[in-house]
């Protein structure tokens, strides 16, 4: 794994023996036999991430890979090299990096669908996509004589993010932009080449640039969540302890709690779009004098433990879903082969209700449905409707949890309903309806569904005026009306 080295002996003196009962189970995921991780779950349950390939017994490069489900084998998704796959979106586009055949360089790339693969352009030196949300807008990072940027790609169209004014010790600027939400909005860092200093920055959907607020020193910009609120890490407490932190857009900053016993602290490396955080803390087993590094998942703000397995030392989650799923890598502290795998939190259940829409052939109609979880609203989240396997739009939730999409009923439908499936971002599926009256016969003006006499009462009753008798729009209901409804009697 990508770790920083540090003093472990100076951290397992520092930390002490974990007092959790019942940490998460871990569950493996199939691999090629060489080890990797995975970092993304779409609302269908299909895992993105990256294995160590097998070429004839042994291990190859990393290659990008999709398992469709917890139970699948993972299947490699094409490249030139190998690479990773980073995120998945509800839609089943996926983004990451491809190794290129010669040099180290690294392209990021997209999956349409988990399949076509789209090279994406940069600045002639490479870099990768990090995520990207359900409308199709990618973030992520290009080089440029050297230098890291953050950069956002939309409709495949490749956009530099604006930075603030950042002292960097005349260092130079790397920007990185790590993660976007549903609407738009876009989490990253700005820093040295050598990681100090650095600020965590937020951009709104058009691209205008905030650093994030708050007490940390040396804070660096992780994920966002669907309302608005950065995920960073820092120190805190004047620089004494090491800590994620949840800064919301009104500035308001919830510092992640770290039980006493772990002085070392902890670092957080993903977030769910509502709000699940996920990293690793420090930890000595005094009972077998082993170091470790152990997972941590803080739903509604709480530490949770997740387990480590026997005989491994170290536990890296780099995901997390909206459904509770957290992802990552464990392996031993002899380097063995990495184990991809998950941890599965409690965090209750997901619904949509649909609404009903109605209309006849030829209108353009609201679809909508609520998205809640428990009995608390969705805010800011994708919801998909599908009409025959088709997308027929994508929406964000509002205040009270519901989104609308507009649909025309095909003008020849001849059916008397038409389902929707509506799909949110935390894997929640419903069906709905619309309600569709068939349009009628222009001579059959009481709409009972046959021309006869009554439509002719109703003519006669027009007679010399306008109306709805007025079959072939002159201005007048005449006798040229009634000869067109006749001709139309008894359908």
């Amino acid at each position: 794994m990508r770790l920083l080295s540090s003093s472990i002996a100076a951290i397992a003196a520092a930390a002490t023996l974990s007092v959790a009962l019942a940490d998460v189970p871990f569950q493996p995921l199939a691999d090629f036999g060489f080890g990797g991780s995975p970092y993304d779950i779409s609302a269908s349950g299909r895992i993105v991430g990256e294995l160590r390939s097998q070429i004839n017994g042994k291990p190859g490069p990393y290659v990008p890979v999709i398992w469709d489900s917890v139970t699948s084998a993972p299947v490699e998704l094409p490249t030139e090299a190998g690479g990773y796959a980073l995120a998945i979106n509800s839609i089943g586009d996926i983004v990451g990096c491809e190794f290129q055949a010669v040099g180290s360089t690294r392209s990021p790339v997209l999956w349409v669908n988990g399949q076509e693969k789209v090279t994406l352009p940069d600045l002639g030196e490479g870099g990768y996509a990090s995520d990207i949300n359900d409308a199709g807008v990618i973030v992520g990072t290009v080089i440029s004589k050297g230098q890291y940027k953050a950069a956002r790609w939309i409709n495949r169209q490749l956009e530099i993010l604006a930075l603030p004014e950042f002292d960097s010790d005349g260092q130079g600027i790397w920007s990185f932009a790590n993660s976007i939400n549903s609407s738009g909005l876009i989490a990253g860092s700005v820093q040295a080449p050598s990681g100090t200093p650095s600020a965590a920055l937020r951009w709104d959907s058009k691209g205008a640039v905030s650093l994030v607020p708050s007490d940390g020193i040396e804070t660096k910009g992780v994920s966002i969540d669907n309302g608005g609120g950065v995920l960073i890490n820092g120190y805190f407490d004047g620089g004494a302890s090491r800590a994620p932190a949840l800064v919301m857009p009104d500035g308001q900053v919830s510092v992640f709690s770290v039980p006493p016993q772990y002085l070392a602290g902890a670092v957080a490396l993903a977030m769910s779009r509502n709000s699940i955080v996920a990293g690793y803390f420090y930890n000595f087993d005094l009972a077998n004098s082993q170091f470790q590094i152990k997972g941590v998942a803080w739903p509604n703000g709480v530490f949770t433990e997740l387990e480590l397995p026997a005989g491994q030392s170290f536990a890296f989650p780099g995901g997390v879903g909206s459904n509770g799923v957290v992802f990552g890598s464990v392996y031993g502290a002899s380097g063995d082969t990495t184990v991809p795998g998950l941890w599965a939190l409690d965090i209750g259940n997901s619904l949509i209700q649909p609404l009903t829409a109605a209309g006849s052939p030829g209108d353009t109609v609201e679809l909508s449905a609520v998205s809640m979880r428990g009995n608390v609203a969705n805010v800011g989240h994708s919801v998909l409707a599908m009409v025959d396997d088709a997308i027929v739009g994508q929406a964000i939730t509002d205040e009270s949890g519901r989104a609308r999409v507009s649909f025309t009923i095909p003008a020849g439908f001849q059916g008397a309903q038409i389902s929707v499936r509506y799909t949110d971002e935390n894997g929640a599926v419903a069906f709905g309806t619309i309600e569709v009256t068939p349009e009628c016969n222009p001579a059959d003006l009481n709409c009972d569904g046959t021309v006869n006499s009554p439509d002719v009462a109703t003519l006669l009753s027009q007679w010399g005026g306008s109306g709805s008798a007025d079959l072939n729009r002159d201005g007048v209901v005449n006798s040229l009306d009634l000869s067109a409804l006749l001709a139309a009697w008894g359908t």
